[in-house]
């Protein structure tokens, strides 16, 4: 009994062990992708809002301060991000902007922004 106590003790110790490495991140996790190309660290200010105020307002109040249309306004950062996984797929499908389709350029940083954590940077 005591004997095989210690073979588990062992065992048990071993395996512990084995599953501490000091590996990397980035080597063991790879960028996210989007369409086949590495997902950049895309900013919110400089890439996406601009993206985001020119195409969902669209002149005509469609996501503008006030709306109620499908996720609400997208005027502000917290609206935006608490709309990331609707605005990703409307736009991924090609439902939104409506009445037109942007280009894959922007697509993909606002595909890559909210698949990184839609940071406020």
């Amino acid at each position: 009994m005591k004997k095989t106590a210690i073979v588990l003790l062992i065992m048990l110790s071993m395996g512990v062990l084995n599953g501490c490495y000091y590996d990397k991140e980035q080597l063991l996790i790879p960028p996210k992708t989007t369409t086949g190309t590495t997902c950049l660290n895309y900013s919110f200010t400089n890439d996406v809002n601009p993206i985001i105020q020119a195409s969902c307002d669209n002149g005509v109040g469609c996501h503008g301060s006030g709306s109620t249309n499908g996720p609400g306004a997208l005027v502000t950062y917290t609206e935006i991000k608490n709309a990331s996984a609707q605005i990703q797929s409307s736009v991924l499908a090609g439902r939104m902007p409506l009445g037109s389709t942007l280009p894959a350029t922007e697509i993909q940083k606002i595909n890559c922004w909210i698949n990184n954590g839609g940071l406020s940077n």
